[in-house]
């Protein structure tokens, strides 16, 4: 028993109803490509995490002095004073980098990050870290001398994680993408066309160039 013609209709309009609305030009979302996502997510939300903790740390103590014969700091000096500000500048590049990573995959921006965090580092391990561990004779002639003992404090520890989250997050991040895609249309000549490419050119060449005057 068939349907009247009617129902068929309401059918076949209501089947047309329940498809999605797509924008012109506009390509579906498939499920690969948000699964393809979240992973560039992570990897621009932990570049971002490292540069706060390097900004944050460049306004924290670095080390504190201690002498033996008292408990408390006689001085404190900040991470950013130590080194003439220097990461505050890699931080907020580092950030940008962070926002090109999510909105546009870029692999220039994910080996700038790796690079700025091995600057960092080196900054930390180089720089910071024998002045958090050095120990000499703190005083005056005027007051008492004594031997100081400097111990590395919490800008110490943000600084170096802050750089290790960026050279991870550039790291990992190429390893994501892989290798560059190469365009459709760009097909690659074999190398052994090459010679014949070029003779091509020479011989088509000659053929245009006007004769000789006599």
């Amino acid at each position: 028993m068939s349907a009247p013609p009617e129902a068929s209709t309401e059918y076949s309009r209501g089947s047309k109803g329940s498809e999605p609305l797509l924008a012109p030009g506009s390509a579906p979302v498939s499920e690969g490509t948000e699964r393809a996502g979240t992973p560039v997510l992570a990897v621009a939300l932990t570049a971002a995490l490292g540069a706060l903790l390097i900004l944050v740390s460049q306004f924290t103590a670095l080390y504190q002095v201690h002498v033996a014969n008292s408990s408390a700091a006689i001085k404190t000096v900040g991470t950013g004073a130590n080194h003439a500000w220097a990461p505050i500048p890699i931080a907020l590049l580092a950030a940008a980098l962070a926002f090109a990573v999510y909105r546009k995959r870029s692999r220039t921006a994910l080996i700038a990050l790796a690079v700025l965090g091995i600057v960092t580092l080196l900054i930390a391990l180089l720089g910071d870290l024998p002045d958090a561990h050095a120990t000499g004779i703190v005083g005056s002639g005027a007051s008492q001398y004594s031997e100081g003992t400097s111990t590395p404090s919490a800008g110490l520890y943000m600084e170096t994680l802050g750089a290790i989250l960026l050279l991870i997050s550039g790291g990992v991040g190429l390893l994501l993408l892989g290798a560059p895609r190469r365009l459709p249309g760009a097909a690659q000549e074999p190398p052994s066309q090459a010679p014949e490419r070029i003779l091509r050119r020479l011989v088509l060449h000659r053929e245009q160039e006007p004769p000789a005057q006599p």
